[in-house]
């Protein structure tokens, strides 16, 4: 038989080898891999099995040709097992088995977070709040710290959203609480305001439950183009505290207006202005009530304040996890200092810190005199803390659900 013919042969009897191949796959690949771009992915995978169907069957017949198939199949073998060894944990398995769990002696006095009430020499720091979402708290001009709470509650077969705030005094002493379902208020200033019902409460101030309703200005946009931008420019210059929220009227006609709410006179009035005007306005007063972190412009995002008193020491290795998705984090115990005036707050935890986050800051844990904190570059920080002269205790936090008091003895 001529080359010719025998390469035809050949050729021939690989793509029906492959097309057989490929047809198998098409018919499984459904109950392989479903889900957004699924039959994408199989119809791209299917054209490579059939290409690298063909191409393997000249390679076989090449060695088989030449009686190397065992060079070929040990080739084959070897390249699975280095594929298999990559896409194993083999490697998490060696580091766990040479990490040392052993500590320096002089961290067995550090006490864990998880007691709830850690006494000190001159401090005592308790867990006051446990939450599972991300608190708001804010300082009023009498010196009281209002802290807000998200909780879910079953009422029937249903979960209702409530909002719980608690008003601690200036010694860390719990005053007063107070619950409601309505958690479309949101606290600015000291003030609980409903933005889209046109009243506010003023009890983060004064214990006063009562909704007081804003006085309206412009409701049925009866002003101008230019008496509206007057008017906005009035209240920047004249209010004391003002914020503005995007607004829709959804009877007919519909329209989309902004509503600026401010306060003038120890009142809160609230401005309709339609867009015809394009312009915005920049918020005066705290819109994010939060005293560990402040929001950046340049990340768009919250981030921590940096301080010096939280001291990372040591970080003990006790297991590296890999997930699905390919990171690395290695799951221990942290031990940190917290320097409160002249005392020295010494805590541990079960923490799980990033394997590239940890190997970048721990070379500096417990070697720098004033103490190392990690979000100096405005990165992740595993603790939070907050004093003001204007407070006898202060604030620390291990997750923004929890708060923890720092007070005196």
């Amino acid at each position: 038989m001529s080359e010719k013919n025998q390469f035809s042969k050949h050729l021939l009897k690989s793509i029906l080898i492959a097309f057989c191949l490929t047809a198998v796959y098409v018919l499984i690949a459904p109950a392989l891999i479903k889900g957004m771009y699924a039959e994408l992915f199989h119809f791209f995978v299917a054209i490579g099995l059939f290409i690298a169907s063909v191409v393997f069957y000249f390679i076989f017949i090449f060695f088989k040709s030449r009686q190397k198939l065992k060079v070929l199949f040990g080739v084959l073998a070897l390249f699975g097992a280095v594929i298999g060894l990559a896409n194993s944990d083999i490697d998490i398995m060696l580091l766990n088995a040479i990490n040392s769990h052993k500590i320096p002696e002089k961290y067995l006095e550090y006490q864990d977070l998880d007691q709830g009430v850690l006494p000190f020499k001159n401090k005592e720091m308790k867990l006051v709040i446990d939450g599972t979402t991300d608190l708001e708290h804010y300082l009023t001009n009498k010196n009281h710290l209002i802290v807000v709470q998200d909780i879910y509650e079953r009422v029937g077969g249903e979960s209702i959203k409530y909002k719980e705030y608690s008003k601690f005094d200036s010694l860390g002493n719990l005053v007063a609480a107070y619950k409601t379902a309505i958690s479309d208020e949101i606290l600015f200033e000291g003030y609980l305001i409903h933005r889209d019902k046109n009243y506010y409460r003023t009890w983060p101030l004064d214990g006063d439950t009562t909704k007081i309703k804003f006085e309206l200005y412009n409701v049925d946009f009866s002003f101008n183009e230019s008496k509206q931008a007057d008017f906005l420019a009035k209240i920047e210059q004249s209010s004391t505290m003002f914020f503005s929220k995007e607004c829709w009227i959804t009877e007919s006609p519909s329209r989309l207006f902004l509503k600026t709410i401010f306060m003038e006179n120890n009142k809160w009035m609230a401005f309709y202005s339609d867009r015809a005007i394009q312009r915005t306005i920049q918020s005066r007063g705290k819109v994010y009530n939060d005293l560990f972190r402040y929001y950046s412009r340049e990340d768009y995002k919250l981030v921590p304040y940096y301080n010096k008193n939280i001291h990372y020491q040591y970080f003990q290795k006790i297991s590296l996890k890999r997930s699905d998705s390919g990171l690395e984090n290695w799951e221990g115990f942290l031990y940190s200092q917290v320097i409160v005036d002249k005392d020295t707050l010494k805590i541990k935890e079960v923490k799980t810190l990033g394997r590239d986050w940890e190997a970048k800051h721990s070379k500096n844990w417990g070697k720098v005199p004033e103490g190392y904190a990690a979000n100096i570059d405005g990165t992740y920080s595993p603790y939070f803390f907050y004093s003001n002269p204007k407070i006898q205790y202060q604030l620390f936090s291990n997750h923004l659900g929890n708060l923890y008091m720092i007070i005196n003895k």
